[in-house]
């Protein structure tokens, strides 16, 4: 199923998937930068900077919810361009300020992309430039893969706001135990040294209970290693306190066999399900969204509708990087008693870049019936800005229907994004639906496909999303869309649990030590007993 608008919460892929490496000296001269006058970086960066402000609906809320101010950090990147700026300089600047935006759409285009664009949207005339135009970008992206981020990788997990190294690891010869909660970096309490991050990550998630930044990976970015070291004070579980001072090119030794993955497709290729019989529940575990996976929920639930009664029906998507919304439409439509449908309301800069790229103009969106410049919410001061105001029928009962008005529980972790986070977000709107667990802490809703553009002189490429979601917002906070309607964390022992234990998606460690499943248990009692 194919819609005007994809909903999204940040695609992550391409700046989640950087490796972190040494920094490097000179590139050889089959991969040598091209150079640029300190007059053609200004003018292209005045270039970036401009395009971002006028597209880019997302630096508005980051400035007016979050007190992020694009304007400031991008007029002082600027000032460090000089006659004596190197190219390998003015890469580091481009990249901070693309971080600036904090927007996980905002951003350059990786090697992926650049493989996609020459693949598909350079031929679909999708994009302004040629292949040939993209070779310069290739040479950017390794530079920077190389020499923006270090390699240090720690496993560290953020949960009931705090941070902890998962598992036992041991450096230079020190052993260091699983669950140490992190206090300080370079003597900096951690979330204040984070929240200092801002042009070196991005995007940042947010933590709306503490209101405060914060991501597991917040020590990737070389340049916080001073003297090459980062200094990391843990407090153990007994209150003592560890000091880890471990060099941007080192890794550590993990003391405990890791047997799942925390994060993004940490499943991705096949379907589990169960059935529990005491429970009358049906479970299943949708590891991405693809349509085959939709159908084999589909088969192995008529299987189970065949022969037991089911009460209720858990969709499992934790760690479900999206795909195609109709992957869950195939079972849904056998499962739902109404119509899920949705009124949305998104909003786009009204600036001279998005009236081109979408070929209107004043008029246009006032003679427009579905287009308006008053959408009934409230709106950004920053910026003004046009709103387009549709319905969708996301998923339509289908006629032969399952035997089934119970819940359909979705269990979902802060690591689903495109349309996983929409089937998510679909909950809020379906009494039939209840969705259960963690809240991605990314801007989400329905976004727009990314605009693509690449600068005069340097022919580096990138992206921006021109658009946020409105809908149902009482006040400008509620842009931040990501809800879920029974929170449930996951402790530090519980996500330890979760790595070391073989399998996570078994019904045994389901109805014993999975948090979210029991709370579908404890839901389920409690809608017998009334």
């Amino acid at each position: 199923m194919r819609y005007l608008f994809i909903l999204l919460a940040f695609c992550l892929a391409t700046s989640c998937a950087l490796k972190r490496k040494q920094y490097p000296n000179p590139a050889p001269s089959s991969d040598a930068l091209p150079q640029l006058t300190e007059q053609q970086m200004r003018a292209e960066y005045d270039t970036l900077v401009s395009y971002i402000k006028q597209v880019s609906p997302v630096i508005c809320f980051n400035k007016e919810v979050r007190g992020i101010d694009f304007s400031r950090h991008a007029a002082r990147l600027r000032k460090q361009i000089g006659p004596k700026t190197t190219m390998e300089a003015y890469l580091h600047i481009i990249k901070k300020t693309l971080n600036a935006a904090q927007d996980g759409h905002t951003s350059q285009l990786n090697t992926v992309l650049l493989d996609i664009a020459k693949k598909y949207w350079i031929p679909g005339g999708l994009v302004s430039f040629d292949s040939a135009s993209t070779q310069n970008m290739y040479k950017y992206v390794k530079y920077l893969k190389e020499s923006f981020y270090s390699k240090a990788d720690l496993n560290l997990i953020y949960t009931s706001g705090s941070y902890y190294n998962l598992m036992p690891f041991s450096y230079r010869g020190k052993a260091y135990p699983a669950g140490m909660k992190l206090i300080r970096c370079n003597g900096k309490n951690i979330h204040k040294f984070v929240a200092n991050l801002t042009q070196l990550y991005a995007p940042l998630r947010w933590d709306r209970v503490n209101n405060r930044v914060y991501d597991e990976n917040f020590y990737w970015p070389a340049e916080i290693y001073k003297q090459d070291t980062l200094r990391m004070t843990f407090v153990d579980q007994q209150y003592r306190q560890h000091q880890l001072n471990i060099h941007k090119n080192d890794s550590v030794t993990y003391l405990a066999k890791k047997l799942n993955h925390y994060g993004y497709f940490s499943q991705t290729d096949t379907v589990v399900t169960h059935y529990f019989e005491q429970e009358g529940i049906f479970y299943a575990k949708l590891p991405a969204m693809r349509t085959e996976l939709g159908d084999t929920i589909k088969r192995r639930m008529e299987a189970i509708f065949a022969r037991h009664p089911v009460n209720s029906v858990v969709i499992d998507i934790r760690g479900n990087g999206g795909g195609s919304d109709q992957t869950y439409n195939i079972f849904l439509k056998k499962l739902l008693s109404d119509t899920l449908k949705k009124d949305v309301v998104v909003g786009r800069n009204f600036s001279p870049e998005t009236r081109k790229k979408y070929h209107l103009n004043r008029d246009s969106v006032i003679n427009s019936n579905n287009k308006t410049f008053n959408p009934g919410v409230p709106q950004f001061k920053s910026q003004e800005m046009y709103f387009i105001k549709q319905s969708f029928n996301f998923v339509t009962p289908d006629r032969a229907r399952f035997p089934f008005n119970g819940k359909i529980y979705i269990l979902q972790d802060k690591f689903i994004y495109s349309s996983a986070s929409n089937l998510s977000s679909l909950a809020q709107n379906a009494k039939q639906l209840i969705s259960i667990g963690e809240t991605p802490d990314l801007l989400g809703g329905l976004q727009a496909d990314v605009l693509i553009k690449m600068l005069p002189y340097s022919k580096f490429i990138f992206r921006v999303e021109p658009q946020v979601d409105f809908t149902g917002i009482k006040k400008l906070e509620d842009v931040f869309q990501n809800h879920v309607e029974y929170p449930v964390s996951y402790p530090i022992e519980n996500l330890y649990l979760r790595t070391i234990s073989k399998d996570i998606f078994g019904k045994n460690f389901l109805l014993k030590n999975d948090p979210m499943f029991r709370k579908v248990l404890e839901l389920e009692q409690s809608a017998l007993a009334n």
